[in-house]
């Protein structure tokens, strides 16, 4: 390995690898598991460097990319350890003691309303918010149109203000 080639996959990682963990602990919910993935991510960039085709401006996308197939990959292999749906998210109390009650309700709050996301919603709202991707990206990302990204954000979004509200009252 080259010392450019390290050099950019430590750049790579310094910029994308704590949007990566978070879009993988949205979707699996173990934050240990979701460090663990978000390092295989970039291992698995550095094995296929040399076949990657794409410009420079999407690399953020390939990497999103590839942390979506290990997500798949973990969800399928822990679906046939455990009879857990997969479609059931939650988020685990980590709120540490020097948090607030808020907080913690708050949290309470989001986990009870992202329970009321369709899968393909969860996935939009992690990819935007958590990862922090444009509609653009989660569009190639997803294999859907842009309008298509942008009306499952919007629907997401309704229903987690109307969740977060009916069950704050």
């Amino acid at each position: 390995m080259t010392k450019s080639t390290k050099a950019m996959i430590g750049s790579l990682y310094e910029q994308y690898y704590d949007s990566i963990v978070r879009y993988i602990f949205i979707r699996i919910n173990d934050q240990n598991e979701a460090e663990n993935l978000g390092g295989e991510v970039f291992l698995r960039a550095l094995q296929s460097l040399d076949s990657y085709r794409g410009h420079t401006e999407q690399v953020r996308g390939w990497l999103f990319k590839i942390a979506h197939n290990l997500v798949v990959d973990y969800l399928r292999k822990m679906s046939k350890r455990k009879a857990v749906p997969l479609n059931e998210v939650e988020i685990r109390d980590r709120v540490s003691t020097e948090e607030t009650v808020e907080t913690k309700l708050e949290m309470e709050r989001l986990s009870k309303a992202l329970k009321q996301l369709t899968p393909a919603q969860r996935e939009v709202i992690g990819l935007r918010f958590f990862a922090g991707l444009s509609s653009a990206e989660v569009s190639r990302l997803l294999g859907k149109s842009s309008g298509a990204v942008r009306e499952m954000q919007r629907a997401a979004v309704e229903t987690l203000r109307r969740q977060m509200y009916a069950v704050s009252e």
